[in-house]
């Protein structure tokens, strides 16, 4: 591939980020001009046909199937990630890379500080409340019954 056409399906800048891309391939030559091929290939991209359905036909435009809802929501979100920066090569190597140290374990701690700060840190044999009005004790506490008196 080359570097502008790559720059043009991956840079946050991109014109295909600014344009309407479903009113594009709407049209039927979006289609058509395409090799019978590369509309073979693009079909096995899609979901295969349930149990009775026909099987794809490269001769029909994909966007005038019942397909067309789910590739037209697939394009903006797509869109939306390369608006985004999420189709950098950066970000893509970034995000395996999250996600390895994820499976490692190591957010575990830090994922354990939001949860004690959110909910409140709970000593052994202790049980904490937390009620809507974000008031925080132990059950039986003062606390705790002050925030139940005001409840009721």
């Amino acid at each position: 591939m080359a570097a502008q056409q790559k720059r043009l399906i991956t840079q946050p800048t991109s014109k295909l980020g600014k344009l309407d891309i479903c009113t594009i391939l709407r049209k039927e030559d979006s289609w058509t001009l395409l090799p019978r091929p590369t509309r073979e290939e693009l079909y096995t991209l899609l979901p295969a046909p349930r149990a009775g359905e026909p099987a794809h036909d490269p001769d029909v435009h994909p966007l005038r199937t019942n397909l067309k809802p789910f590739i037209e929501e697939e394009l903006r979100v797509w869109q939306e990630d390369l608006k985004e920066g999420r189709e950098a090569k950066k970000w893509r190597v970034e995000a395996m890379q999250a996600g390895k140290d994820r499976r490692e374990g190591k957010f575990e701690e830090g994922m354990e500080v939001c949860r004690e700060e959110y909910w409140g840190k709970r000593e052994v044999g202790e049980e904490l409340v937390r009620h809507e009005d974000g008031v925080k004790g132990e059950v039986g506490s003062e606390e705790a019954k002050d925030a139940d008196a005001a409840d009721v």
